[in-house]
């Protein structure tokens, strides 16, 4: 059975293969990752002491080492996607892209998971040193997998907000800077927005890691802690109360993520779609009677 790939992802993937660019990145993955590991090691043995051992203290090294990764593709993805259709503006090769047989929604969507795809590439290089806390730790190993999801989703997120930044934007620097200032405005409006209902939290990436990180490490909700005990005098709602209520606030937090992520994509994909645009100059140009 043959494994057909999107045209953008393939030349992306062949791109990002080719080049030492990829090689330097990753190594320099690395290192970060190597260097929080070594430091946090460290603080552990001088808190435990010389006489005792720091195994089963090292189940730290997972939320340190998963912050650290969220952090790096926080930071990465923005970059990699917000200039992926502006660069291709400011090359002059936008209008070469657009006639090829490849849908508005595929080269969007191409380009948003060819850098997913390399994201999750720098986080799969991670794994053998995350998997000190798995192994002596104590944590149960279907937590990396649920790891590798959030990661991938919380990744899909921040990539299509850089996508649909870089769709309305004809400068990748300026394309940059408004998919930070969109994905920040993001978490402080749903932040800000849980006053009047705590549903809106859903739409927050960063409650969603805090959440899942929350259940790993304690198996008890972010929102069940004593900080929150308030929301229970004040008449929460039903439904979100049902949603505190164990690992539910992760999937639906998670789906909702996804959605907004899709939302983003069609955006992106109707901005550089020529058709479209057409018909907006041409609903201009008719006279109003």
């Amino acid at each position: 059975m043959k494994i057909v790939l999107n045209p953008i992802m393939k030349k992306e993937f062949k791109v990002t293969a080719r080049s030492m660019k990829f090689a330097w990145g990753l190594m320099a993955y690395e290192a970060v990752l190597a260097f929080i590991f070594i430091m946090t090691v460290s603080m552990l043995s001088m808190g435990s002491g010389y006489n005792n051992h720091i195994f089963s203290e090292l189940i730290v090294l997972f939320p340190m080492m998963g912050i650290a990764q969220v952090s790096m593709v926080v930071l990465v993805i923005p970059v990699m996607t917000a200039s992926s259709i502006s660069g291709e503006k400011e090359r002059q090769t936008f209008d070469i892209m657009l006639t090829t047989c490849l849908s508005p929604m595929e080269i969007v969507s191409g380009k948003v998971f060819s850098a997913v795809v390399e994201v999750m590439l720098y986080v799969t290089a991670g794994i053998p040193i995350m998997a000190l806390a798995f192994v002596r730790g104590g944590l149960s190993w279907w937590l990396l997998f649920l790891f590798l999801i959030v990661i991938f989703v919380f990744a899909t997120f921040v990539g299509s907000i850089g996508v649909f930044c870089s769709s309305v934007s004809s400068k990748s620097v300026t394309s940059i800077m408004r998919a930070y200032g969109l994905y920040f405005a993001v978490c402080i409006f749903s932040t800000f927005a849980a006053i009047f209902s705590m549903l809106f939290m859903l739409l927050n990436p960063i409650v969603f890691l805090e959440e899942f990180f929350m259940l790993s490490m304690s198996g008890y909700s972010l929102f069940s802690s004593d900080q929150f005990l308030y929301l229970e005098e004040t008449g929460l709602g039903f439904l979100t109360k049902l949603l505190v209520h164990g690992p539910l606030w992760c999937i639906v937090s998670g789906v909702c993520l996804l959605g907004l992520s899709l939302f983003f994509i069609y955006l992106a994909a109707r901005n550089i779609d020529p058709l479209k645009k057409k018909d907006k100059k041409i609903r201009k140009k008719q006279p109003t009677m």
